[in-house]
């Protein structure tokens, strides 16, 4: 189902950046526009690979492998489809106005919540077992993370010409606090005396390993960047804030 769905998304991001035929073509570079599309596939085939039937059954068997299937999925596979810009190929090919302007100032928090609260309900020893076999509750939830992934990276990276609700400094606290979640989970089940789940304790702590370290690089690599860009603005605005300033005398 995973590859099907793939190839579906392929098609229609294709269908949706479509341009005009012109009778004399521009060179070729390597663009914005190319560097997107590059990272929207790569995404897809990330997620065809890890979904696939025997990397899944690898995670299926070994519970830090699930866990470093849940990471790359949302921490890798999801930053890379809104790196992609889909939604105005998408709007675009449905016949909806491409607008600039931002969501909603809620959808930050529900994404927020609902994406955070997903990767925590993945790690409750009851939904675990109840996804661990094939089947549509696994895949269900497979598709679910992946969507909320992507709901929730898509607030922190902007998605031209629409512009993201939260501030630089905003997506620096999003982030943050996000990735705060991740390393008290991998704290739990790192220091736990026993296995919650029927797995050996050391598969546990291997898992809790790939939550804190490799499962915050992207929100370490995202979130220095918005920092970087929130000091830059603040440096901007220094100078235009002295010259307006009344002159004494």
């Amino acid at each position: 189902m995973a590859v099907l769905l793939c190839l579906i998304l392929v098609v229609l991001y294709l269908r949706g950046g479509r341009r005009p035929v012109r009778l004399l073509q521009a060179p070729r570079r390597w663009n914005a526009r190319r560097w997107r599309a590059t990272a929207f596939f790569v995404g897809l085939v990330m997620i065809a690979v890890v979904l696939s039937g025997p990397a899944d059954a690898l995670a299926r068997q070994s519970f830090s492998a699930r866990t470093a299937q849940l990471i790359g999925l949302v921490m890798v596979a999801a930053p890379l489809l809104v790196l992609g810009a889909p939604q105005p190929r998408w709007r675009r090919l449905i016949g909806r106005p491409i607008q600039g302007h931002a969501s909603s100032p809620w959808v930050p928090v529900a994404a927020y919540v609902l994406f955070n609260g997903a990767v925590g309900l993945g790690f409750v020893p009851a939904i675990y077992h109840a996804t661990a076999e094939p089947g549509w509750p696994r895949e269900l939830g497979q598709l679910a993370v992946v969507v909320l992934g992507y709901t929730f990276w898509s607030q922190v990276i902007t998605q031209p010409p629409a512009r993201c609700r939260l501030s630089h400094l905003g997506r620096v606290v999003y982030l943050f606090l996000s990735s705060a979640q991740l390393r008290i989970l991998g704290l739990v089940l790192g220091f736990a005396p026993a296995s919650f789940y029927s797995v050996p304790l050391v598969d546990q702590q291997i898992a809790a390993g790939i939550l804190m370290v490799p499962g915050v690089l992207t929100d370490l690599v995202v979130l220095t960047v918005c920092l970087y860009l929130w000091l830059g603005q603040e440096d901007r605005r220094q100078p235009r804030r002295q010259r307006f300033q009344p002159r004494a005398g």
